[in-house]
């Protein structure tokens, strides 16, 4: 688990996509992104190209590619985002909206390819504590592509320790039932799970810093519960 299971699961989405290559010409409008750029971008080998050049590209669709390159270029995107590389750039979920509008067009062994590596992406942030991404970042994403967050959420308790709980304090304070992964969280946060999660932690912990932290979660995870 951890960084080895997202390492695998990089490679296995190479492997995966491996048949997709750079398309000969990229569409772009000159009026918005440099052709220079584009051809450079074009002609960089996958696993070289940067987090600017990938942000560059992200924060211009519509303008910049057809949809044609994104199979190329999805494992070096997701292994970027899960390697800390882009948090200087666009959310996952920018990525995930691009993905979700060619999704149906892909195979189903790239798209479990690309599922394999979130649900191991996902498992890796719940183990370590800071992580590269906030895990309501990676939710975002989860939901951008309508998967179902369930066996996400359910990973908090499969995956007990500090970090898991502390991710999980997190989760409950930021609770945004008006976007996509909100609603399918507030259903969630309705149950009886996350509390009883964040108590058992902060027993744990009791006495000290972390275990205040998580007292003040859980009681704020009582409330949720009772109100929804």
């Amino acid at each position: 688990m951890g960084a080895d299971e997202v390492e695998r699961a990089g490679e296995r989405l190479y492997a995966v996509f491996a048949r997709h290559p750079m398309p000969a010409d990229m569409a772009a409008c000159e009026h918005c992104v440099d052709p220079a750029d584009v051809d450079r971008f074009r002609r960089t080998p996958l696993r070289l190209l940067t987090p600017d050049q990938l942000g560059s590209y992200l924060s211009n669709p519509g303008t910049w590619g057809d949809g044609s390159e994104l199979p190329h270029l999805v494992p070096r995107l997701l292994t970027a985002y899960a390697a800390g590389e882009m948090v200087d750039q666009s959310w996952p979920d920018t990525l995930a909206r691009r993905i979700a509008g060619h999704w149906a067009d892909w195979t189903p062994v790239e798209r479990y390819a690309v599922e394999d590596f979130l649900r191991a992406w996902w498992r890796s942030t719940l183990t370590s504590w800071p992580s590269e991404h906030p895990p309501e970042d990676i939710l975002d994403a989860v939901a951008a592509l309508e998967l179902d967050l369930g066996p996400y959420l359910a990973a908090f308790a499969e995956l007990p320790g500090p970090a898991s709980s502390r991710h999980l304090a997190e989760i409950v304070r930021w609770s945004a039932p008006d976007d996509r992964a909100g609603r399918a969280l507030d259903r969630w946060l309705a149950s009886d799970t996350p509390a009883e999660l964040l108590w058992a932690a902060a027993v744990v912990d009791a006495g000290t810093p972390l275990g205040d932290e998580l007292a003040e979660a859980a009681t704020l995870a009582d409330l949720l519960r009772r109100t929804r």
